[in-house]
């Protein structure tokens, strides 16, 4: 059954058997593809056994990132913010939320629905993943400004957060960076390097509000991450734009973007 709005956003526990299933089938496919195209390499994965749960943030650059941090984050699994309006397709929706995905609904509530949801089940998947730049922006090496609520949310939960970063870097086929197949031109995918950065820890001090906590946390990560991209040497002139589904969004009346599945603004 479809999510429709409204609806309790997580209902699939870990130990759910379809949801267990549909999880090590789809990452068994995932593994084959981040070895096959995108030769997958993975460092600092010392860093996640210092928690026993966390929030976990990453650029978005790939369109199967999800499938990337999955592979980082095994065996444990993890609950991945999503948008509403994906999570209401017949069929697509239950098989997301199968494998963990949660829909946040549109709105100033959104970090709180999200917060009550993580307050009751993060016995159950003790790790929840944000895309804090709130689109997908292909291929890119210069990460954008990161929206605070996921870092409001771990401020409220007192979570760390860490940090993964996905490096690209650019490859070549017989010397071509792409070729043409059936009219199309097609680019050679790139190398990725996910690095795992350390763990950053809410203050937790009085002095300061919970927003510009927040607001701080998310542009010291973001300097991480933007740090260890230019440490790995990833490749920055690459970059093929906002990914195009997200672009219509943006181009909805009003002129803002409905990626409400990144918990992306602090409550009022």
């Amino acid at each position: 059954m479809a999510y429709i709005r409204g609806d309790q956003i997580a209902i699939y526990a870990s130990s759910f058997i379809p949801a267990k299933v549909m999880f090590h089938f789809t990452l068994a496919l995932v593994l084959l593809v981040n070895r096959l195209i995108f030769r997958l390499k993975i460092e600092g994965r010392e860093q996640l056994q210092r928690v026993s749960s966390a929030l976990i943030v990453s650029n978005h650059t790939l369109v199967l990132d999800p499938g990337i941090i999955a592979q980082v984050l095994r065996p444990q699994r993890t609950h991945f913010t999503m948008l509403e309006e994906t999570a209401c397709i017949p069929l697509l929706g239950t098989f997301v939320r199968l494998l963990g995905a949660i829909p946040i609904p549109a709105g100033s509530n959104s970090v709180r629905i999200l917060e009550r949801t993580l307050r009751a089940g993060l016995h159950e998947l003790p790790f929840v993943h944000v895309f804090p730049e709130g689109e997908c922006y292909l291929w890119n090496q210069e990460i954008k400004e990161f929206q605070p609520g996921a870092f409001y949310l771990a401020c409220r939960l007192r979570l760390p957060v860490v940090p993964i970063t996905t490096v690209l870097h650019r490859r070549r086929w017989l010397g071509r960076a792409s070729f043409c197949f059936a009219g199309r031109r097609i680019r050679i995918p790139p190398q990725v390097t996910v690095v795992i950065g350390e763990p950053v820890y809410p203050d937790g001090t009085a002095e300061r509000s919970l927003k510009r906590e927040a607001m701080e946390m998310s542009r010291e990560i973001r300097s991480v991450m933007q740090r260890a991209i230019d440490q790995q040497g990833g490749s920055k002139s690459i970059s093929r734009g906002r990914m195009a589904r997200l672009a219509l969004q943006q181009a909805q009346p009003g002129g803002q973007s409905r990626e409400c599945g990144t918990g992306n603004r602090l409550p009022g």
